[in-house]
């Protein structure tokens, strides 16, 4: 008999909870977009690297010259392949570069279109070429 009286009325406890439920409110207003204040990467300054070409007619006087310098000769060699796989992955990393000051760009652009209008230069307009990888040649 308690059995009866019990599932009806936890029948009736389940179907009024759902029945409670609150409207849903949708927001219609749009939220105003948050200035990014993102700086460019500043460039950077690299330093000058000295090359020294070294092949079985001038190694003599290269390592004469060092000496004379008094600079340990200390050389790392490569293949005119390798080197050219060297040029290959510096091109890479500027043209990623690139594409990464693009995308800060257009977050720039996106999130703060007026105040970009009036200050665009020539030096942060990217050209399409930018985007492609370079073919090297052997002067390169």
């Amino acid at each position: 008999m308690q059995n009866a009286l019990i599932l009806p009325i936890l029948t009736i406890f389940l179907i009024s909870g759902c029945a409670s439920t609150k409207q849903l409110e949708i927001f219609t207003k749009e939220v105003e977009r948050m200035p990014l204040d993102l700086d460019m990467p500043p460039v950077v300054a690299l330093e000058q690297i000295n090359w020294k070409i070294i092949n079985e007619g001038n190694q003599e006087e290269v390592f004469a010259e060092l000496k004379k310098a008094n600079i340990d000769a200390v050389l790392f060699g490569l293949t005119d392949e390798d080197y050219e796989l060297l040029q290959k992955n510096n091109v890479q990393m500027r043209n990623q570069i690139i594409k990464y000051r693009a995308i800060i760009e257009a977050y720039k652009q996106y999130y703060e279109p007026e105040e970009q209008q009036g200050k665009e230069d020539s030096s942060s307009i990217i050209k399409s070429s930018d985007f492609t990888p370079k073919k090297l040649t052997k002067d390169d």
